[in-house]
């Protein structure tokens, strides 16, 4: 129903209190990663890069805050330049849609397992520094794909369209090959087993959001068990009318029919919906006024 949807919760920004980030964090991660780039002379100086970069023998040293430093490190302008424009083209929907709260968390869980899937993949000492935000973005890009699964994009190289959980299944694709060759040959470069690590992450994490209420505490089970069994005895509720009476009564079908509609609106945006649906929206929000 249009009353259960993530947005329309009135206690929703109260129940996330101070973990509730205010403006875009997009745009934080943005500068973030911009301002560190500067502060390590464009990834030239190695004391300040040598402080950030993840690498299994400093691990073994518990420096486990480099799970988090090394994803806003880079060692290249085009490096941090790719990184930084494939987190704004699939980040800034995915913000739209999660929340900044919940946006965050995606991009850090992707950083945090894809580093941690190539500490597994690389736990020796010969073992090169990994530094990089491109797990996270992989990951961003595997929630886009999963959130806009259908939505259309135009490829530079060669220009044809493609849809999205297309583009990210091939990209996935290639990355487990480079990745097969790389361990074969034994080289280094390129933390393809990072990139794909950051996809497992983002995909952990939005399972997770389907398999709890947006509303509820974090990893709530006794929240997630309330709302289970609001929801079940309001749907029996109204099969024992639809039993008494014959019929769905104006609400079911306005709410069926609402349903419908924000599935759309997930799949293939707002541009997508007809004047009627557009109308149907605007109903529903009305009579959810009226309550």
């Amino acid at each position: 129903m249009l009353s259960d949807r993530d947005y329309m919760q009135p206690g929703l920004h109260r129940l996330r209190g101070t973990f509730r980030p205010r403006g875009s964090v997009l745009t934080l991660l943005l500068w973030a990663n911009g301002i560190v780039f500067l502060l390590t002379g464009f990834g030239q100086n190695p004391r300040p890069m040598s402080l950030l970069w993840l690498r299994p023998d400093l691990i073994r040293q518990f420096q486990v805050w480099r799970l988090v430093t090394y994803m806003f490190a880079h060692a290249s302008f085009p490096h941090v330049l790719f990184n930084m424009w494939g987190l704004y083209v699939f980040g800034r929907p995915m913000e739209q849609r999660l929340g900044p709260t919940r946006f965050m968390y995606l991009y850090l869980t992707s950083g945090l397992v894809g580093g941690g899937v190539w500490l597994l993949a690389n736990w020796h000492p010969q073992a090169y520094p990994v530094i990089g935000a491109s797990g996270a973005v992989f990951g961003v890009m595997m929630a886009a794909a999963m959130a806009f699964p259908n939505q259309q994009i135009l490829l530079l190289f060669p220009p044809i369209p493609m849809r999205l959980k297309t583009f990210v299944a091939g990209y996935a694709a290639i990355e487990i090959l480079l990745a097969l060759n790389q361990a074969q040959s034994h080289g280094g470069g390129i933390a393809h087993i990072a990139h794909l690590g950051g996809i497992l992450g983002a995909f952990l994490y939005m399972r997770s959001l389907h398999a709890r209420p947006y509303n509820a505490g974090r990893w709530s089970l006794p929240a997630a068990m309330a709302r289970w069994w609001r929801e079940t005895r309001a749907r029996n509720a109204r099969r024992h009318f639809r039993r008494t009476n014959g019929t769905d009564t104006e609400d079911d079908k306005l709410s069926a029919e609402t349903d419908r509609i924000l599935d759309k609106i997930g799949e293939s945006g707002l541009d997508s919906l007809t004047p009627e649906e557009r109308d149907t929206l605007s109903r529903a929000r009305e009579r959810l006024r009226e309550r």
